[in-house]
């Protein structure tokens, strides 16, 4: 049974694609532009930096070259540190927006069914979920047409 409840929690992730995939997209194309650029700026400077501090200095080539190696793979390491923040902030923005459009899905169910002469229905969403106070208000305006 849990695998069932699994799957379909899984499955239903994705309740509003378009609007979902767009938040995340836009998360995802914006942090992989930051790190793009600031990983650039931030080697170049601090090469030249270190172009300037090695050319003057009295080091052999070999830890010359380790410098630079060192240099490399702390650029690297950054990058990637900086591309799995990127990546658990857009999961976690896929979350969000699955409230979101949970929220929104449900609503406009609960109106459609009252448009189809369903005049019982009800919007219940879960306790975290967003716009309670528009469901509330929603139910309350049910309520008062229906003892009318």
């Amino acid at each position: 049974m849990t695998d069932q409840k699994e799957h379909r929690s899984k499955a239903s992730l994705l309740i509003n694609p378009r609007f979902q995939g767009q938040v995340v997209a836009f998360i995802v194309l914006a942090g992989f532009f930051c790190v793009v650029v600031t990983a650039y700026f931030y080697y170049s400077y601090v090469v030249n930096s270190y172009d300037f501090i090695l050319q003057n200095s009295t080091l052999p080539p070999e830890i010359i070259e380790e410098r630079y190696s060192d240099l490399y793979n702390l650029w690297v390491s950054l990058s990637l540190i900086n591309v799995i923040i990127i990546l658990v902030i857009a999961g976690w923005s896929l979350f969000i927006t699955h409230r979101v459009a949970g929220s929104i899905y449900h609503v406009k169910r609960v109106i459609d069914e009252v448009k189809s002469g369903n005049a019982k229905a009800r919007v219940h969403l879960r306790d975290k979920d967003a716009f309670q106070d528009l469901a509330n208000s929603l139910n309350e305006m049910l309520d008062t047409l229906q003892r009318k």
